[in-house]
């Protein structure tokens, strides 16, 4: 079995696609009573928000089955269950025969009614495709955002995030986008998976200078690294940061740098970190029931971008759900115990 484990990320993120993509359906992402859970994540946040929200989801996104190239590995994984069995491809390189910088979009279907929501910059791990990050993806769609899913299967530098800011930039000023004026470009949070996750915290650590050249309306409210890789540090961290790593994660170890060089030296603004109890490298692939990570990702991002009092309650104030949520390792001498810093501890 540990074998196993020690071969899941060569085997998961070598997977790809047939070339009978189509686009995604609101009612395809919005139906996901079919995908059957060996363990199902707990505590208070997924008791609470890892379900999808208020809001119908539509999507730019194509997909079609992960057979092209070397992608019969996802499908494997999937009737394994290790991680989502309704799991389908975009057809960027190498995972099909297009373009590897991709982007693409979630939002909620009736946004042209609603006033500008905030936007969720998130970038997958190293070799991954964006079709393992759908059903996080529009979990967060679902409660009010439009997520800007960018790939470009290597994704560990701030590269892809700025692309994906770009395109939320571009996406927001065409008169022909369904998001024609609809994202509010000042509410940014940066969020990554592994490889993508050290990319928040670089992207997190830009300057505001960096960001005007992107667009002068731009800015970040915060960031949410998930497993992150080991090439960023915290000591240049310059917006609100929630780390999330997981108890079984025997590729980005709990122990090691996201505590040592990351968390531990994130000191000019407020940082939390929580360690996921069962949680592997690939929970956040999972479909959002097994996903140890969904609930309180929803509360971080409501939290941040929408100042939610509900949300704020897991982070904010002397007793804080995060630190009794029992899905996150607790226990005072416990060195993967949830810990927030001083300038969090004052909020």
């Amino acid at each position: 079995m540990k074998n196993l484990i020690l071969i899941l990320p060569l085997v998961l993120f070598l997977s790809s696609c047939q070339k009978d993509e189509e686009p995604l359906t609101t009612q395809a992402l919005g139906d996901k009573s079919k995908a059957s859970a060996i363990v199902n994540a707990f505590g208070l946040a997924n008791a609470e928000y890892s379900k999808l929200g208020p809001y119908e989801v539509a999507t730019n996104a194509v997909r079609g089955d992960c057979r092209q190239l070397v992608g019969i590995a996802s499908k494997v994984l999937a009737s394994l269950k290790l991680i989502n069995p309704e799991v389908r491809c975009s057809p960027a390189f190498p995972y099909g025969f297009e373009q590897n910088f991709s982007t693409e979009a979630f939002y909620p279907a009736n946004i042209q009614s609603l006033e500008k929501i905030p936007v969720i910059n998130f970038v997958g791990g190293i070799l991954s495709n964006q079709g393992h990050y759908e059903a996080l993806a529009t979990l967060w769609a679902s409660y009010g955002f439009v997520v800007i899913n960018s790939n470009n299967f290597i994704n560990t530098v701030p590269t892809m995030h700025i692309y994906g800011a770009i395109e939320a930039s571009k996406l927001n000023d065409d008169p022909l986008s369904p998001l024609y004026n609809k994202i509010d470009l000042t509410k940014m949070i940066v969020a990554g998976h592994s490889a993508g996750g050290g990319a928040s915290i670089l992207t997190s650590s830009l300057s505001q200078k960096a960001l005007d050249i992107i667009d002068p309306r731009l800015r970040i409210l915060g960031s949410l690294p998930i497993q992150p890789g080991p090439l960023a540090i915290g000591t240049t961290v310059k917006h609100p940061t929630f780390i999330i790593t997981g108890e079984l994660d025997l590729i980005v170890s709990p122990l090691l740098w996201p505590n040592l060089w990351q968390s531990n030296l994130i000191k000019r603004v407020p940082s939390w970190i929580a360690t996921a109890r069962f949680a592997t490298h690939f929970s956040p692939t999972l479909d959002i029931q097994r996903n140890e990570f969904a609930g309180i990702s929803v509360a971080w991002m409501l939290y941040q971008g929408k100042n939610d009092e509900s949300a704020s309650r897991y982070f904010v104030g002397t007793d804080y759900l995060l630190q009794s949520d029992p899905q996150f390792i607790q226990g005072t001498l416990n060195p993967l115990r949830v810990q927030r810093n001083n300038l969090a501890d004052r909020l």
